[in-house]
């Protein structure tokens, strides 16, 4: 299994204390046994979900144990969920208890710790409500995070504000135009990859039809692989998920080379089935939370033999667009550019994926046959892939949509104020053709708002301006991008 991520340990402390590594527990709150029961109950009861590692726990406990704990103490609402769980775990159903579970519903996340989905199960004989992001078959967990809440409501609020304001109404369609170029542009270079021009027009149509609130289905995300992909020949388009293992490789010799596996092909039909459940459900996770939870997600299961992670970037984008949070611009869902962002913080990016993918690897033995070759062992359970933790990317989601807002709209906003006060003032004030006045704003603009020496000479301005001119020229440019 992944490690635990806060092990509990017994501790000289008075009380249950979460510390950054571990949970500190007074030996007398300590299971008193070693009986496996005893400790899902009290993980439970205590410890940061784990739903995965509780699943195949569970496993390891025999019906009679449980039915016997569950006969003892038929209204514990944590041997209930035990008991949900071992079902899962088993796929098959306990006998009922000799006296009828009694206590109220209760829900199996607590929603002032988790974030929480709608009901996928109303579990009857435990009077369990599976209220999870996601349905068990793919349920990532986010603990509620108030800084973390307050900051993508803040970011989503500052959007809205800033593409309805009245002095930013001239500039919205240029700036949006240059970020569905620069999102394309970017999400291709995460991946090492210059697109062409029909690949960069195919990813900006894929984006521009993100807002029609299609759900997703193997048939709408072939859609999306094909046209990111954009492959001219049909042999090497795919028509559904994948039916082969897939792996990441980079640099290193041998098995060292492979540094993620996604689920087998046969765990991955359960997967990706509960993973667009969650996607379509209609649910209060904060948009930046579950956007990053479709996005991490999808790369986590791999799919599609390519294509992945910029498919997985667009759902980004398709999670804030059918949770509205995108304001209107002109009547079209405004594009936060979030890949610009992640390509800023690539290293980060990369941290965030490693969260999950450096420990999953550790489940896989890897054999290297030879020439690109290998065999894979899975020593673990598909569960793990179900059940991650999205604290990280979520965390990294919300800061990169911080950074689109404010150093890619809102500055490419304030870039072209000022190179429309540029352009006017030197076109009132000299002759010049379009272009030369546009070549001369970005040349002094680069150059730290003085013209380049090698620049002097241009055809273009060669005999038009004098060196006073020129001066009074990057004056202007200066003035305006840079204004005392």
């Amino acid at each position: 299994m992944l490690e635990l991520s806060k092990p509990a340990r017994v501790s000289s402390v008075t009380r249950i204390t979460e510390l950054s590594d571990m949970i500190a527990t007074p030996k007398a709150i300590a299971p008193k046994t070693d009986a496996l029961l005893a400790h899902v109950v009290f993980a439970l009861k205590h410890e940061p979900m784990q739903l995965a590692t509780l699943h195949e726990a569970l496993k390891q406990v025999s019906a009679e144990e449980m039915s016997a704990a569950l006969a003892q103490s038929p209204a514990s609402s944590y041997l209930r969920r035990a008991a949900y769980v071992w079902e899962k775990a088993h796929g098959a159903a306990l006998p009922r208890p000799a006296g009828a579970t009694t206590g109220n519903y209760v829900n199996f996340f607590d929603p002032k710790s988790y974030y929480t989905g709608q009901t996928w199960e109303r579990h009857e004989k435990y009077r369990i409500n599976f209220n999870g992001i996601g349905p068990y078959e793919f349920c990532p967990v986010v603990r509620r995070d108030p800084i973390l809440e307050a900051e993508s409501s803040a970011i989503l609020d500052e959007l809205r504000s800033w593409a309805t304001a009245p002095e930013n109404a001239a500039f919205l369609d240029r700036v949006m135009a240059w970020a569905y170029l620069s999102e394309t542009r970017d999400s291709f270079a995460i991946e090492d990859e210059v697109p062409g021009p029909d690949k960069e027009n195919a990813f900006v149509q894929a984006m521009a039809q993100l807002g029609d609130h299609t759900p997703l289905t193997e048939e709408y995300l072939v859609s999306l692989q094909n046209t990111v992909i954009n492959s001219r020949s049909p042999l090497q388009a795919e028509g559904g998920f994948r039916a082969k293992q897939n792996w990441l490789q980079r640099g290193g010799h041998g098995a060292l080379a492979v540094r993620y596996i996604p689920p087998r092909p046969q765990d991955l039909p359960a997967l990706i089935d509960g993973f667009m459940r969650m996607a379509n459900a209609q649910d209060d996770v904060p948009p930046l939370i579950k956007a990053a939870l479709l996005s991490f997600g999808f790369v986590f299961l791999h799919p599609f033999m390519d294509g992945n992670g910029r498919v997985s970037r667009l759902l980004a984008h398709y999670c804030l667009h059918s949770k509205g949070a995108l304001p209107k611009i002109h009547g079209s869902p405004a594009l936060l550019p979030l890949s610009v962002a992640m390509k800023q913080e690539e290293r980060q990016y990369l941290k965030a994926l490693e969260q999950f993918s450096k420990p999953a690897r550790r489940l896989w033995d890897v054999i290297h046959i030879g020439d690109g070759d290998f065999r894979f062992e899975f020593r673990s359970t598909p569960m793990v892939y179900a059940h991650w933790s999205g604290q990280e990317a979520s965390a990294f989601v919300i800061r990169c949509a911080r950074i689109a807002l404010q150093q890619s709209l809102v500055s490419e906003a304030a870039y072209l104020q000022a190179y429309d006060r540029a352009y006017d003032e030197i076109d009132r004030a000299f002759n010049l053709p379009n272009r030369t006045i546009n070549l001369l704003i970005r040349w002094i603009h680069q150059n730290n708002y003085k013209m380049p020496e090698r620049r002097k000479n241009a055809e273009e301005i060669r005999y038009a301006l004098s060196t006073a001119d020129l001066s009074r020229i990057e004056h202007i440019v200066l003035s305006a991008f840079a204004p005392t």
